[in-house]
C-alpha cells in the first residue's frame, strides 16, 4: 500500500510542476466500467450503441490470441465487441444482446477458444451465429481478414503480444485494415500466401521493431514500412503519430497496458468518434509524459473502473496534457458569388507557448455570398472558453466595364492599359486588373485596331479601340501625364495650370473644359485639356471618393497573460451609408496583458477628424 501511495504522489507531483501556473481546465472525462471485464464491454456498447443493432461481435474475455484482431470486423457491420466466457454466455453479454435486439453474432475462435455451448446459447436466443476462426491465432486473423474484402493496407502484428493489436484496433477499424498476427521469426505459409496476393496494397505496415518482427519476416513482406520501436508504451505513441492525421487526436480513450479486454472492447468505440487508444501505466513511462504534455486533449474516455485504470493515472491523463490560451480570430477576403466554407481547424496558441491545429465549431456551415460586404460569424473551440470570431469580407465584383477608346501614332510607342476603370456591384467605381489578348494586332499602318481583354469576376469581354493615326512621325500622341487623382468627398481641389510635356520635359499651360469641380459627390470625373502651342490633348481622371462618416467605440475584452494585438484597420461608415475597412494608427502606451486594467487608446484615421477610441479591458483569468 505504501508503496502505490508513492507512485500516486510522484505521478501528481509531476502532473502539477509540468502544469505550472497555468488554469486547471481539464479535458471532459468520461469513465466507462464494471464490476468486471464483461459488464465493461456492455456499458462501451451501451455508450456507442444506444439504439438497435443487428450485429455483434463475440470474443473471448478469457484470452486475447483470437480475439485482439476483431474490431475491423466490428467497424465493418458497425457492431460492438462483447466478451464471453469460454463455456457459457455471459450473463452481462447476454442481456446487452437482447437489449440491442442484435440478430447476427459473429464468433471469432474455434470450439477450444469459445465453446460449442456459447454457440447453441445464441442459437437458442434467436440469432444467426457465424463462427469465424481456425486451427491458431494466426489463422483466426487470416479468417477475419477475408472477411473484410479486397484491403487497401493491410497491418501486421506480433501474435505473441495483443498491445500493438490493441493499439492499431481503432486505427485499423477507421481504415477497414485487416490486423494479421505473425511470429517474430516466422510467418505461417497461409498468412503469407494472403500478404503476397495483396502485394499490390497501397502499403503494409509492420509493428514494432526487429526485436518484436525479425529483418527476415520485414524483408520476405512486400511493399512494407515498420512502425513503432521500444517498448509496447513508445510503440503505440509511434502508432498514434504515424496515424495523427486520421484521428482526433484530442479524443483519447485510456486503457490499460497490461490487460487486453478494455482496450479491445473500447476500439470499435474509439473508431466511432475518430479517437484513439492510450496505453497507461503506473509510474507513465516517459514517452507517454512526452506525448500527454505536447497534445491538447479535449475528450478523455477511461476504459475500466478504478482497478484497472486507478485514480493517479486518471489525474495524469487529465492534468498532463496542455491547454489552449488563446485562439485568433479568422480574416477571409473572397470576391462576391465565390464559394466559401469556413476553415475545420485553425492554428491557435497553448499553455507552453507553442502552435497548436484545433478544430472550430461554427455557428455556420456554409456562408451566401451572393451580396458584397463586411459578415462577421463566431465559432466555438472545445477546451476554450472564448468565441472565436469569423470576419469575412466579401469583395464586389464588376457589373460594367464601358469601351475604352485610345489614339496613338505608331502602335509601336503605345502600351495597353494594365487597369480599366469599372462599376463595381455595390455600385462603387474601381480600377480593376485587365489582360489583353494581342492576337494578330501587331501591324503598324494607320488605321483602327481593335483588343480584347479580361478582367477576373466579369463575365464580358473589354472591348479597347486604338486608332493609329501616323505611324511615320515618330511624335507619340501620348506626350503628357494621363494623371489619375483621388481625392476625399468635400476635399477642396484645383485644377492644375500645366502639364508636363514628356518629350521636351517642359511645363506646358493647359485648358481644361471645366473651370472648377463639384467635389462635394462622389464618383469619376474625366476632363480633357487643350494645351497651348501643341496639336495634342491632356487627360485628368479624378476619381471623389466617399468621406468617413462614423467609427465606433471599440471595447474589446482580453484574458489576463493572453496575446493582444491592437487592430490594423477599424470599420467606418461613410457619407453614402456603406461600410469599409480602414487603416488606423494608434497612439498606444504599453499594454501590460499581465495585469487586470482597462485601457482607453486613441488612434488617428486618414481624412477623419475625430479620434478613435478603443478601450480594451483585461480581466483575470
Amino acid at each position: 500500500m505504501k508503496r502505490n501511495k508513492c507512485k500516486f504522489l510522484a505521478v501528481f507531483t509531476l502532473a502539477f510542476c509540468l502544469m505550472g501556473s497555468k488554469t486547471l481546465a481539464a479535458p471532459k472525462t468520461n469513465r466507462i466500467y464494471g464490476q468486471d471485464r464483461y459488464e465493461t464491454a456492455s456499458k462501451v456498447s451501451q455508450e456507442g450503441w444506444k439504439e438497435k443493432s443487428n450485429y455483434a461481435v463475440i470474443v473471448s474475455g478469457e484470452n486475447f490470441p483470437d480475439a485482439i484482431v476483431a474490431a475491423p470486423l466490428a467497424k465493418k457491420y458497425n457492431a460492438p465487441i462483447l466478451l464471453t466466457n469460454k463455456n457459457v454466455i455471459n450473463m452481462y453479454t447476454s442481456v446487452e444482446l437482447k437489449r440491442l435486439g442484435v440478430k447476427n453474432v459473429f464468433l471469432v475462435g474455434q470450439k477450444g477458444v469459445i465453446s460449442q455451448n456459447v454457440e447453441d446459447g445464441l442459437k437458442v436466443m434467436g440469432i444467426k451465429v457465424t463462427r469465424i476462426g481456425g486451427k491458431d491465432r494466426y489463422e483466426t486473423s487470416l479468417e477475419v481478414a477475408k472477411k473484410l474484402g479486397k484491403p487497401k493496407q493491410i497491418a501486421i502484428v506480433n501474435g505473441s503480444y495483443f498491445e500493438d493489436a490493441v493499439s492499431m484496433a481503432p486505427i485499423a477499424a477507421i481504415k477497414g485494415m485487416p490486423v494479421l498476427l505473425v511470429g517474430k521469426d516466422t510467418i505461417q505459409s497461409d498468412v503469407m500466401n494472403y500478404i503476397n496476393s495483396n502485394k499490390n496494397a497501397e502499403q503494409i505496415y509492420v509493428i514494432g521493431g526487429e526485436d518484436i518482427i525479425s529483418r527476415k519476416s520485414f524483408n520476405s513482406i512486400p511493399n512494407a514500412k515498420r512502425i513503432g520501436k521500444g517498448d509496447k508504451y513508445q510503440r503505440n505513441i509511434d502508432i498514434i503519430n504515424y496515424f495523427r492525421n486520421e484521428l482526433e487526436i484530442d479524443n483519447m480513450f485510456l486503457a490499460s497496458g497490461r490487460a487486453y479486454a478494455d482496450a479491445l472492447s473500447g476500439s470499435t468505440l474509439a473508431a466511432l468518434n475518430r479517437g484513439f487508444i492510450l496505453l497507461g501505466d503506473i509510474p507513465l513511462p516517459n514517452s507517454t509524459i512526452n506525448f500527454l504534455t505536447s497534445e491538447v486533449i479535449n475528450n478523455l474516455t477511461i476504459l475500466g473502473g478504478e482497478s484497472v485504470i486507478g485514480y493517479d493515472l486518471e489525474g495524469a491523463a487529465k492534468y498532463l496534457p496542455k491547454e489552449v490560451s488563446y485562439v485568433p480570430d479568422v480574416y477571409d477576403v473572397i470576391y462576391q458569388n465565390d464559394d466559401y466554407t469556413p476553415p475545420k481547424s485553425i492554428i491557435a496558441s497553448a499553455t507552453d507557448g507553442s502552435k497548436v491545429e484545433v478544430d472550430v465549431n461554427w455557428n455556420l456551415k456554409k456562408v451566401n455570398t451572393s451580396k458584397p460586404g463586411l459578415f462577421n460569424f463566431y465559432g466555438d473551440v472545445n477546451g476554450y472558453y472564448g468565441r472565436v470570431g469569423l470576419n469575412l469580407v466579401v469583395h464586389p465584383i464588376p457589373i460594367k466595364i464601358p469601351d475604352v477608346y485610345k489614339t496613338s501614332p505608331s502602335r509601336y510607342e503605345f502600351i495597353l492599359p494594365e487597369k480599366v476603370l469599372a462599376t463595381l456591384s455595390d455600385g462603387t467605381s474601381a480600377e480593376v486588373p485587365v489582360v489583353w489578348d494581342y492576337g494578330t494586332q501587331s501591324k503598324n499602318s494607320p488605321g483602327i485596331y481593335l483588343f480584347d481583354g479580361t478582367v477576373d469576376k466579369y463575365n464580358k469581354k473589354v472591348k479597347l479601340t486604338l486608332q493609329i493615326t501616323d505611324s511615320g512621325s515618330g511624335y507619340p500622341s501620348n506626350v503628357f501625364d494621363n494623371t489619375t487623382i483621388e481625392i476625399v468627398q468635400g476635399e477642396p481641389y484645383k485644377l492644375p495650370k500645366t502639364v508636363l510635356d514628356k518629350i521636351t520635359n517642359k511645363n506646358m499651360s493647359v485648358t481644361w473644359n471645366t473651370q472648377s469641380i463639384d467635389t462635394s459627390k462622389t464618383g469619376i470625373v474625366r476632363l480633357e485639356g487643350t494645351v497651348k502651342d501643341s496639336p495634342y490633348k491632356a487627360y485628368l481622371t479624378l476619381i471623389v471618393t466617399p468621406k468617413i462618416k462614423e467609427i465606433k467605440e471599440i471595447r474589446e475584452t482580453r484574458v489576463q497573460g493572453s496575446y493582444y494585438s491592437l487592430p490594423r484597420q477599424v470599420l467606418a461608415t461613410t457619407s453614402d451609408d456603406r461600410e469599409i475597412w480602414v487603416d488606423v494608427t494608434w497612439d498606444a502606451p504599453f499594454i501590460d496583458m499581465g495585469t487586470p486594467q482597462t485601457y482607453y487608446i486613441k488612434g488617428t484615421v486618414k481624412h477623419y477628424d475625430k479620434p478613435v477610441l478603443l478601450v480594451l479591458k483585461v480581466v483575470s483569468n
